[in-house]
């Protein structure tokens, strides 16, 4: 039995260590958070006694992660709708200076006639 035990550990480590390294590889600015979440797994194994007094402190801090990673994506998406914006406007200004250019050489000149 304890076999089995030590067997199902290890195949959650090995788990573990595959899904930090998906993570890695796929999305690298999830990793301070995984590294979190794994310290919270691994943290009542390795310190039983302090285990109850460091989920809070931990589900704190993944709290305060996540909230921030939500501000600075939000934050993110209004920064890119002004650029959006300020090229979209820059665009007509272009067009319509071409436009304007266009029209101004199409226009015949007038010529001045002297009477005298």
């Amino acid at each position: 039995m304890a076999e089995e035990v030590k067997d199902a550990q290890d195949e959650s480590f090995t788990t573990t260590v595959i899904a930090g390294i998906a993570v890695a590889v796929l999305a690298p600015e999830l990793l301070p958070g995984m590294a979190i979440g794994v310290g919270a797994m691994l943290a009542p194994k390795l310190l039983p006694t302090l285990g109850g007094a460091l989920r809070p402190i931990v589900k704190t801090a993944v709290r305060a992660g996540y909230a921030t990673a939500m501000k600075t994506k939000e934050l993110a998406a209004v920064a890119s709708e002004q650029v959006q914006d300020m090229v979209a406007e820059a665009v007509a200004e272009q067009e319509s200076k071409e436009r304007g250019a266009a029209h101004r050489s199409s226009r015949p000149t007038a010529r001045r006639h002297n009477a005298a």
